[in-house]
């Protein structure tokens, strides 16, 4: 049963620091990319900005209040899909590897035999 649970720990812990690098890979390149549609939508409305019709002015300021409302939830919602997604593959790693751990336990060790030569 220890050689169970040591490959429970081990294989929980390598699917999730190996996924917790990919959500913060995803996080930064996220964030880079809300950055740049903010720097996109920043010369039209804000200062010094050209005249725009009301309906113009409004759906810009409607697209920085969803950039901005996106940042707000973005770390929450990448940890629990993180989370979810680490869960699941530990799931498969661990059943697929205590099957092998059981087959290599059943197994007869082989002794290999001297072999002789006829003279």
């Amino acid at each position: 049963m220890k050689i169970k649970t040591a490959w429970a720990l081990q294989s929980f812990f390598l699917c999730f620091f190996i996924n917790l690098a990919f959500g913060a890979l995803i996080f930064y390149m996220s964030v880079k990319c809300l950055d740049a549609l903010n720097q996109w939508v920043l010369p039209i409305t804000g200062e010094g900005a050209p005249a725009l019709t009301e309906e113009l002015r409004m759906a810009l300021g409607g697209f920085t209040a969803f950039i901005s409302q996106a940042r707000v939830y973005l770390m929450p919602l990448l940890g629990v899909l993180t989370l979810a997604v680490t869960f699941i593959l530990w799931l498969f790693v661990f059943l697929a590897g205590g099957r092998q751990i059981r087959r290599a336990g059943e197994l007869p060790e082989v002794v290999p035999q001297p072999q002789t030569q006829p003279m």
